[in-house]
Parts: C-alpha cells; sequence; structure tokens
C-alpha cells in the first residue's frame, strides 16, 4: 500500500523474517497488503527494529503493532491497549529487536501522549531458529488476526 498523507492510522509489523516465528509481523503486513484498506491506513514493515516505527508517526492518531510475543498460550491471538507510560505486553528477558519493543513504545507515549497504542499478535514457543519459516499453526492464524486488526482499524480512536 502507498503511503498516504491522509493516513491517521500506522499498522507496523515487527520482527525478524528469518527466525522462524518471529516473522509474524512481516507475515501479516505481508496479508494486510492483499486488503482493501481505508486511505487512513499506512502499513509499514519495521523489521527487527521497532524503533524504526518512531520515525514513521508523522500524523499518525492511532498506532497499531503486530508481532509475535511471548507469555501466553501458544497461538493465542492477543490484543492490548498500551496507555500512557503502561503496557502491560507480556516481555520475555531475550529481546531479538535491540531496542525493543516495550521502549520504543515507552518512547511513542512520551513523544505523540494523545495517540492511541494498540498491540496485536500471537503468542508463540521462545524459539527461533534463523532459516526457519513461520511454524503451520501461526500461518493458520494469520486470517483471524488480519480480521483483528481491520476491527482496530475500524474501532474509535479514543
Amino acid at each position: 500500500m502507498a503511503p498516504s498523507s491522509a493516513a491517521d492510522i500506522l499498522i507496523a509489523g515487527v520482527g525478524h523474517p528469518l527466525m522462524g516465528d518471529d516473522a509474524l509481523g512481516l507475515e501479516a503486513i505481508q496479508a494486510l497488503e492483499a486488503e482493501s484498506l481505508p486511505e487512513r491506513v499506512r502499513l509499514f514493515y519495521a523489521g527487527a527494529s521497532p524503533l524504526d516505527i518512531l520515525g514513521e508517526m508523522s500524523g499518525v492518531r492511532k498506532l497499531v503493532v503486530i508481532d509475535a510475543v511471548t507469555g501466553a498460550a501458544p497461538g493465542e491471538i492477543i490484543r492490548i491497549s498500551c496507555a500512557l507510560n503502561s503496557c502491560a505486553m507480556p516481555v520475555n528477558g531475550a529481546e531479538t529487536h535491540g531496542i525493543g519493543l516495550v521502549q520504543t513504545i515507552r518512547l511513542a507515549q512520551e513523544l505523540h501522549p494523545g495517540m492511541a497504542i494498540v498491540l496485536i499478535g500471537a503468542s508463540i514457543e521462545p524459539t527461533a531458529v534463523p532459516g526457519t519459516p513461520l511454524n503451520r499453526s501461526l500461518q493458520q492464524l494469520i486470517p483471524a488476526l488480519i480480521e483483528t486488526i481491520k476491527d482496530e482499524i475500524t474501532a474509535p480512536l479514543f
């Protein structure tokens, strides 16, 4: 989807494409590119660097981050709304993104205090073997994940 200057919802996928289930953010963004989304929505793939999202936030009123997470039942779709200075995101000790997603969300909250921020993802086993694709059970969750994201697009901003 081409960037739109009128876009006020940014959907950002996070994750490393060569690290198995960590590629969920990329897979979801690719699936969303095939959808008919409103002009107010812009898609961005941040790769393994969630910090890159901060450079994409001009004019954005709602940030939806897609990532694989740990801390819930494997394969469970999660939706977490992040309030200012708080995000009940399940985080493990091993961070594959350098400056992590939680730190990036906290920076976004400080830089854009009125912005709605939502994390949508699926819980994975905390193992990533380089070069392995997204596991089949997670691939099968992508349509439900896309529907959850589309529901978030149509939800009120506040």
